[in-house]
């Protein structure tokens, strides 16, 4: 049994694996074919329909129809509109409100817009059967005036069926998989994968773009082989800040994203269809099982042209795996782009169908277990990210705190759309290095909770907190605890041997290399609607140190420039610790960074401290120990070096807030030492010792009994305050 040639990407062939002789069956086909996806066959037709500006009559509390029209294109299978001006205020369902109702004249299918509806659409409306629609305005007595302009009609084209397969012989069986979808007018194949949100896959080279649309359940083909689009129902705009993908090639050829829900029914994907894969770890590494391929691939004679871009599967033997490229012999053509490779052994999706191959060891796609394909699904975006909690500090967090504990953190924890949160879930975890502490948070008022931190040790403490939603999955704060959580500083006093804004000249310098284009560290107000530098500067004080900082589009190119510190005293700290405010972003995933180094003899010699390589874009505040094993003297230096070599990113760094600091402890010279001047007993310890007896604060507990304040706890006080201070 031969196998089809599969749909694959845009990419030339030739730059990925040199020529190739094409897909028609008698070529001797010796390297991977790929064949660009099977765009619906359509046209853009210019109209004008405008309804002009149209507002319901006063009175009552009923929809109003203000304007109704057809439009279409002669003889066209399917149209699609495009607006122009559109005007549609309040929202769906309400009683000030405006709204399009849209119907196909073929078949009686129906797509309403509101103005979010619209947005969601880009401007565009679902697919419709047939030549012809009606365009319906409604409109609310009780809202502003609406309008509906229609400026063209994307018309499909009657098609001549001419596919190309490979070999002569074509497996396929039709299917109605509800979780795999055609994407229009592409002509690729998406699926449903489970992620926390339900969102789907499909190949890079397939987008999908903002202006494709998602269509499910659909049908057999027209006889001339058009595809026939489902009900507006079915159908759903694609988001595009969802979408995450990669035209890498072989193995590297894939793409996420989602779409919002429809705007007629309000339903996502998953709720109407029921069902979604669920993804294997990795694809197997032996090969003899069976895999299916389910898609929505061409076809062409002797298959019946009802049959073309109709949704058909074919399982065949799994060929091999290497690297993060798999290969199987089920049948495919152009159209199962993108379509869920499915190991028919566990019934999960361990792939996405990319290329063709069957010439040469099988048709093939990207294992499941890319990298970067992983990664994206691990940072959903736009409608990709799951409901969720919320969680907001009104009184800020704590980054001072007692080390005899005490201190409170006060959350309000809330729920986006779809989530709630589980009842006496809230926690506040601490870690000073010793051991993680777990505190039940209070709920002190309707979603707001809390927690007291306990005592803890002297320097830097690390804190998170957690709470379930009413499904049972756990959110932290910050998400990505317990690796990058909150800290505060536990002490009596701090001492600083930098405190700097940057707002007056401390003495840095700037070196540059030889190779530096543009984009040298400078000292300034960050230029605004720059691409990828800060807006501002991180404490809002003014200025800055960044990188490219002259004009708005300014980057760094070549390099290195560095960004070195004056020479700054620590002599006299036993455990000084650094911290900084910075800013990295770079456009491409390559080798470049900003590197943190640090000098303990006036800057002839260097250690890094930090590597910086995430593409952060945002500021952010980093704390470092000073090195295990540096000397801790008169001629501390710290060097920023950024480099873009070769030059082929868009790069920007930017530091803030610089400070090199030490916790103080045990300042008191007794119990009776409570407040500022410490190491001196003066009216004012007796003005805190009264406060915090009034108020049963544990500082003024200095005498059994225990969590009693009485005159025991007078007299201790009294005791220790006429002992004074050594």
């Amino acid at each position: 049994m031969l196998t089809t040639l599969a749909a694959a990407s845009c990419l030339s062939i030739t730059a990925l694996i040199g020529p190739v002789e094409g897909n028609r069956p008698d070529d001797q086909v010796q390297a991977p074919e790929v064949v660009a996806p099977p765009s619906l066959p359509e046209h853009l037709e210019q109209v004008n329909l405008d309804s002009g500006v149209r507002a319901g009559v006063p009175g009552g509390d009923a929809m109003q129809l203000v304007f109704s029209e057809q439009v279409g294109a002669k003889d066209a299978p399917y149209i699609r509109l495009v607006f122009g001006e559109l005007d549609l205020p309040g929202e769906l369902g309400t009683s000030q409100s405006a709204y399009l109702a849209i119907t196909s004249l073929q078949d009686g299918a129906v797509q309403y817009l509101d103005a979010e509806a619209a947005s969601q659409w880009q401007g565009k409306s679902a697919y419709f059967n047939g030549s012809t629609v009606l365009v319906e305005l409604f409109v609310s007595p009780k809202t502003e005036p609406g309008r509906v302009s229609v400026t063209g009609v994307i018309a499909g084209e009657w098609d001549s069926g001419q596919r190309s397969i490979c070999g002569t012989v074509d497996d396929r069986e039709l299917s109605q998989d509800p979780r795999v979808a055609y994407v229009a007018p592409i002509g690729c194949t998406a699926w449903l994968f489970n992620d926390r949100n339900n969102c789907m896959l499909t190949a890079g080279h397939c987008g999908p773009a903002s202006s494709q649309v998602i269509w499910f359940n659909t049908t057999l083909s027209t006889p001339q082989g058009n595809p026939v689009a489902p009900p507006p129902e079915d159908q759903y705009a694609i988001d595009p800040v969802s979408t995450q993908s990669n035209n890498g090639g072989i193995g590297n050829d894939w793409s996420t994203f989602g779409v919002f829900n429809n705007s007629n029914t309000g339903l996502t994907p998953l709720e109407s269809q029921g069902s979604s894969f669920q993804l294997a770890e990795s694809a197997p590494s032996v090969s003899g099982q069976s895999i299916r391929v389910t898609g929505h691939g061409v076809t062409s004679a002797p298959v019946d042209p009802t049959w073309n871009l109709a949704q058909k599967t074919h399982a065949g033997p799994y060929v091999s795996h290497s690297g993060t490229t798999i290969r199987y012999e089920a049948d495919t053509t152009g159209g199962n782009s993108g379509g869920p490779v499915i190991d028919e052994t566990t019934g999960m999706a361990i792939g996405i169908h990319t290329n063709a191959g069957c010439n040469s060891g099988g048709n093939q796609g990207t294992a499941i277990q890319n990298s970067f394909l992983q990664n994206a699904i691990d940072n959903p975006q736009g409608v990709c990210l799951p409901p969720s909690l919320t969680f907001d500090y009104p009184f800020g967090r704590p980054d001072v705190v007692s080390p005899d504990g005490g201190d409170t953190v006060r959350v309000v924890i809330g729920a986006e759309a779809g989530a709630g949160v589980q009842p006496d879930t809230a926690r506040l975890h601490i870690d000073d290095g010793s051991g993680e502490q777990v505190v039940v948070m209070t709920e002190v008022e309707p979603s707001t909770y809390e927690g007291v931190f306990p005592p803890i040790g002297c320097g830097v403490a690390e804190y998170f907190i957690t709470a379930e939603d009413t499904e049972g999955e756990t959110y932290l704060d910050p998400p990505a605890a317990p690796e990058e959580p909150f800290t505060a500083l536990a002490a009596d006093a701090i001492e600083y041997a930098a405190n700097l804004d940057f707002e007056s000249d401390t003495g840095w310098t700037v070196q540059n290399g030889p190779g530096l284009i543009a984009g040298a560290w400078e000292r300034g107000v960050p230029v605004p609607n720059s691409p990828a530098a800060p807006g501002s500067d991180f404490d809002l004080s003014g200025q800055c140190w960044l990188t490219g900082n002259f004009f708005a589009d300014s980057d760094v190119d070549g390099g290195p420039t560095e960004l070195i510190s004056s020479i700054i005293d620590i002599s006299t700290m036993t455990e000084p610790r650094i911290s900084y405010a910075r800013w990295f972003t770079r456009s491409t995933l390559d080798s470049d960074a900003l590197i943190v180094s640090v000098s303990d003899d006036g800057g002839t010699t260097w250690e890094v401290l930090e590597t910086i390589d995430e593409e952060i874009g945002e500021w952010l505040v980093h704390e470092n120990p000073i090195p295990a094993g540096f000397e801790i003297n008169d001629i501390f230096r710290i060097k920023f070096t950024i480099n873009d070599t070769p030059n082929n990113s868009r790069l920007e760094a930017a530091i803030d807030q610089f400070q090199i600091f030490e916790a103080i402890c045990d300042v008191s010279c007794n119990v009776a030492d409570l407040a500022e001047p410490y190491n001196a007993l003066d009216f004012a310890d007796v003005i805190a010792f009264l406060v915090a007896f009034g108020a049963g604060d544990p500082a003024a507990d200095l005498a059994l009994p225990f969590g009693e304040f009485d005159f025991n706890d007078v007299v201790a006080f009294l005791t220790a305050f006429g002992a004074g201070c050594p």
